[in-house]
């Protein structure tokens, strides 16, 4: 996925195209996850970067997206989630690179090793996601995390447990505890404002006006195949507009890409 966007003079307008050809891609010649985070790992220059630790976890991220692919070809075609799909990791992996290049990444100290952790957990995060909700907190988590630890052995003790936080914390019961642990503080390359990262990546093309509605339509096909109840209300105006109203958006990356005017204008456009 050479093509991709991901150093554009405009981040919206680069995410836009970017995620425009990853839809193209999955409905004609997918190249695999594990191409699209090496597209995402080389933008951010982690190739290049000989630290042990972020060698290990480049390794993890092209290992769980292997895994992933080789999961996804032994699958009954119609098995993957309508929403939690390898379509939608690449999103997170893509929309999450261009905040890491929004929050001036590999130019602080620190911030290559927290970039690659950051995809590495991003790649993870839904690993085997079975479609639906969590019956109990980081129940879906906890599994994705159970799921990839394996190819963990190259990654530091330390940036293991970061990586399991991380992906825990994507549960959406406690993302907001997440912003919260982070109000009213400067933005550093710690695991309280990385996790901000990653939460605002996850819901990230969600939040938009150009392909939000689409993935509302997606999860409510991934819900009622389960016999989730919202199902019927999620891709209404109704549902769309309590969604927005949920979301947050605190790191200044998120800020640059105008988030939060993006969210408050479809909020008022929208009519009951």
């Amino acid at each position: 996925m050479n093509t991709l966007t991901l150093t554009p003079e405009c981040w919206m307008d680069g995410l836009t195209q970017s995620c425009d050809q990853l839809r193209h891609a999955w409905s004609v010649a997918w190249p695999g996850l594990d191409a699209v985070a090496a597209a995402c790992s080389q933008t951010l220059d982690l190739h290049s970067n000989a630290d042990p630790a972020v060698v290990g976890l480049c390794s993890f991220l092209q290992s769980v997206c292997l895994e992933m692919e080789r999961r996804a070809a032994a699958a009954p075609q119609d098995e993957e989630p309508a929403y939690h799909n390898r379509l939608h990791t690449a999103d997170v992996l893509v929309g999450l690179t261009t905040l890491l290049h929004a929050q001036h990444a590999g130019r602080e100290a620190g911030s290559r090793l927290w970039s690659a952790a950051l995809l590495a957990a991003a790649a993870a995060h839904d690993f085997g996601h079975p479609g639906g909700v969590n019956q109990q907190r980081f129940d879906f988590e906890s599994r994705s995390w159970a799921g990839v630890c394996q190819y963990a052995g190259a990654v530091p003790p330390q940036w293991r447990e970061h990586i399991e936080s991380l992906i825990l914390r994507t549960d959406p019961q406690v993302v907001p505890d997440n912003h919260q642990q982070v109000m009213n503080q400067p933005f550093s390359w710690d695991r309280p404002w990385c996790q901000v990262l990653l939460n605002e990546a996850d819901i990230l093309l969600s939040a938009t006006s150009r392909f939000g509605p689409g993935l509302s339509t997606a999860l409510a096909r991934e819900w009622q195949r389960c016999g989730f109840a919202p199902h019927a209300t999620v891709a209404t105006p109704q549902g769309r507009a309590q969604f927005l109203r949920s979301v947050r958006f605190s790191s200044p990356a998120a800020l640059a890409l105008g988030m939060a005017q993006e969210v408050q204008e479809q909020l008022q456009s929208i009519a009951f």
